[in-house]
């Protein structure tokens, strides 16, 4: 009885790319993201009363454009991700949360400071502009892309 256990033939391989996916997407978002803010041309704004976070509403359009662009590719890659994992697992779970995933890319590029100007002049609305939002829903994103990835 000299039999050791033997290690499993194929153990779970590890996910080195989450470590790297998800700094190569946020920085390649930010990237993007500061491209459109500065080769877009500018929207007309209109302001409401109050401060827009110490920013002039030009700046806090830009600071905008660049999140929401963050926001979406964020998005894009959860998607691509959630693609794979219904490809190789046919779990209905999972499409779910493909179709959760597409319908906020949807939302994302629907209310993207750019593509609403295609519509009309931007909105600022009638208090301070605070960037916290799309900094809670990119910390939110990127959390779910990170574990996604694992």
């Amino acid at each position: 009885m000299t039999e050791q256990a033997q290690a499993p033939a194929n153990p779970k391989p590890q996910r080195r790319i989450s470590r790297v996916w998800v700094p190569v997407v946020l920085v390649f978002g930010i990237l993007l993201g500061a491209l459109f803010a500065v080769t877009a041309p500018a929207p007309p704004v209109r302001l409401g009363a109050g401060r827009f976070f110490l920013l002039s509403a030009e700046r806090a359009l830009e600071v905008h454009v660049i999140l929401s662009t963050v926001e979406a590719v964020l998005l894009f890659a959860l998607v691509i991700v959630y693609i794979k994992i219904y490809n190789d697992t046919r779990a209905n779970f999972s499409m779910g949360i493909l179709i959760v995933l597409f319908a906020l890319l949807v939302h994302s590029v629907l209310s993207y400071p750019l593509t609403v100007n295609q519509i009309g002049p931007i909105l600022l609305g009638s208090g301070a502009f605070f960037p916290y939002p799309d900094l809670l829903t990119i910390v939110a994103y990127t959390i779910f892309l990170y574990l996604s990835l694992e």
